[in-house]
């Protein structure tokens, strides 16, 4: 029996597998194509493949456009681990291409952006295993998957989880992303073939992998062998009791096609550390009260700062009912680095804050959180946001993705590598990222702003191993993906106008030397702040210039406490400011 435990990584499907139109002519038979083209290339197409022959491919050949062969091609570069950017002083570079356009320099930003984008290159086979993947979503917005004339296989859900209180079914698509790579493991193994491979197998030869073809496998498989500390593919399959299964040679180096595909089925189950685990272990409710369950460190003592908001005493018990309703859970505790994992899901009429450095490089995910304000102030790996309405969401900066889904009516805050909203309705977003942001299908009325606001340990945060460049900042130049071509972009997204454009305030106190946004601002919506700030003191100085008396002082003062108590109350906010005040400590 073997102690292998094998699971597909959550983030290739998760934030590689992008929701839109899978383009006709990526087609399996096309990424064979593709493999052979590739290596005919030389160096420009294999081990590594330029982006350069990729983009010929795919709009000579598969007929993708442009700016779609480049989101391919730089979400597989964000997904990789070792991003061809990081080691070229990439995004500076862009940022000086950016630089001709505020000049108006169209032809010379053309030229010197397609030149640097020349210069990436990626691992062929995994981004060939990228491209395969993309076929998940090829549903044309229906039910079910079909390819090739085979219906998609159904699963069960678990009446276990069925009780949890409904993570959203994104959430729990680590099942069907198992069951996704068990369907076309053929496939997937074929694609990854040496050419000689695949062509000796047709005369009765068996037919074999290498290891370098393991360990692109490895971009969607991983495991472990202690039940905790994960190993590359090709480490766990050469392990000396699991050759005579996994297919091993060590003569030749590579794999027996049948054993190895047999060991893959045999291994591969749901992720131990993903969210069905923590589903049925993070969160017990008479063990764990779920006020105690998420705080912000460095702030208000050891106060918690999950509150329920109670503007009407009367009506305690249907919010005692939310509350309960509500699911903050996390495998911190027992999951390796790289698979921590947050979830909060059902929040309700709450503020929820986050700052400890364990989560840090943590995956959140979000669902269901309504009339909320919710803060995630440490760096994270990626988050999904998705189904919340009415709700404040700000999140730390984010390595890779940011996934936005079904939401309505909330505000973002957002610093990462690349942001994408699906099926979104009055949503804002304030954003830093250096990739084009990507509007997929089913959006509508999204405003886009700046990203405006600091906590202390921002600039930390931004230097650190999980940290994203701020420049060139694309957050006003999005793609759009949007299946309905008919739609013009003014009913999609509007860029926000200056006179609407405020600093935003992060309302708590924590360790770190960031005492102000540290991210450059536009021109004009800088001289928004500073004209609005220019008319705040004059208001001062006009005050304080008055004749008025004490008395009459006292009155004026009144009017505008007044004032704002009636605006707090109108807009809303009286109930964020509520849910800011910490409870009494048990402590006297």
């Amino acid at each position: 029996m073997s102690s292998i435990a094998l699971w597909v990584k959550p983030d290739a499907f998760d934030f590689g597998a992008i929701h839109a139109p899978l383009p006709p002519k990526l087609t399996l038979q096309n990424l064979y194509k593709l493999s052979t083209y590739a290596r005919n290339k030389g160096r420009a197409g294999y081990p590594k493949l330029s982006y350069s022959v990729w983009k010929n491919v795919a709009c000579n050949k598969l007929q993708i456009s442009e700016d779609l062969a480049w989101l391919y091609f730089e979400t597989f570069d964000m997904l990789s681990g070792s991003s061809f950017k990081e080691h070229s002083n990439w995004n500076e570079s862009f940022s000086r291409c950016k630089s001709q356009e505020e000049i108006g320099n169209w032809l010379v930003l053309f030229l010197s952006a397609d030149h640097l984008r020349s210069q990436g290159s990626v691992s062929t086979l995994q981004f060939i295993l990228f491209l395969y993947i993309q076929q998940i979503h090829k549903i044309s917005f229906k039910a079910s998957l079909v390819l090739g004339g085979e219906e998609w296989p159904t699963r069960s859900r678990s009446p276990d989880l069925e009780n949890k209180g409904s993570v959203a079914v994104k959430s729990l698509d680590e099942h069907d992303h198992m069951m996704f790579v068990l369907h076309h493991l053929n496939d997937i193994l074929e694609l990854l073939m040496e050419p000689e491979s695949s062509a000796n197998n047709g005369c009765g030869n068996e037919a074999y992998l290498t290891v370098e073809a393991l360990d692109a496998l490895g971009f969607l498989i991983t495991g472990v062998t202690d039940g905790r500390t994960i190993q590359p593919l090709p480490v766990l399959a050469r392990l000396q009791p699991e050759r005579p299964r996994s297919g091993y040679s060590k003569i030749s180096r590579t794999f027996s096609f049948r054993h190895l595909q047999s060991w893959l089925r045999s291994n591969l189950q749901v992720n131990p550390f993903g969210v069905s685990s923590i589903l049925a272990r993070g969160f017990k409710p008479q063990e764990t009260p779920i006020k105690n369950f998420l705080s912000l460190s460095d702030t208000f003592d050891e106060h918690s700062l999950l509150r329920q908001q109670e503007a009407d005493t009367s009506i305690s018990a249907s919010k005692e009912h939310s509350t309960n309703r509500s699911r903050i859970m996390s495998n911190v505790s027992y999951a390796p680095p790289e698979q921590r994992v947050i979830i909060l899901s059902q929040v309700c009429k709450q503020t929820v804050a986050k700052a400890s450095d364990s989560y840090s490089g943590s995956m959140v995910k979000i669902h269901r959180c309504h009339y909320s304000y919710i803060y995630i102030l440490c760096p994270l790996r990626a988050v999904t946001v998705e189904n919340c309405h009415n709700s404040t969401i700000v999140l730390g900066v984010t390595k890779t993705a940011v996934n936005i889904i079904g939401c309505d009516s909330c505000t973002f805050f957002a610093v990462c590598d690349r942001i994408s909203f699906s099926g979104c309705n009055n949503c804002t977003f304030n954003l830093c990222t250096p990739t084009r942001p990507v509007i997929l299908p089913g959006n509508e009325g999204l405003l886009l702003a700046p990203y405006h606001t600091h906590y202390p340990a921002l600039e930390e945060h931004l230097h650190g191993p999980w940290g994203v460049p701020i420049e060139p900042n694309l957050w006003n130049d999005p793609l759009m993906l949007a299946s309905d071509r008919t739609v013009g972009s003014s009913a999609v997204y509007r860029e926000l106008p200056p006179g609407d454009f405020f600093t935003f305030t992060i309302p708590f106190s924590m360790k770190g030397s960031t005492d102000g946004p540290p991210i450059p601002l536009p021109k004009k919506y800088e001289k928004a702040l500073k004209e609005r700030e220019k008319a705040i003191n004059n208001w001062y100085q006009l005050v304080k210039t008055s004749s008025l008396s004490k008395s009459q002082r006292k009155q004026l003062q009144k009017d505008v406490q007044d004032r704002f108590q009636e605006w707090l109350a109108e807009s809303g906010h009286a109930t964020q400011l509520n849910g800011l005040v910490p409870p009494h400590s048990s402590k006297s």
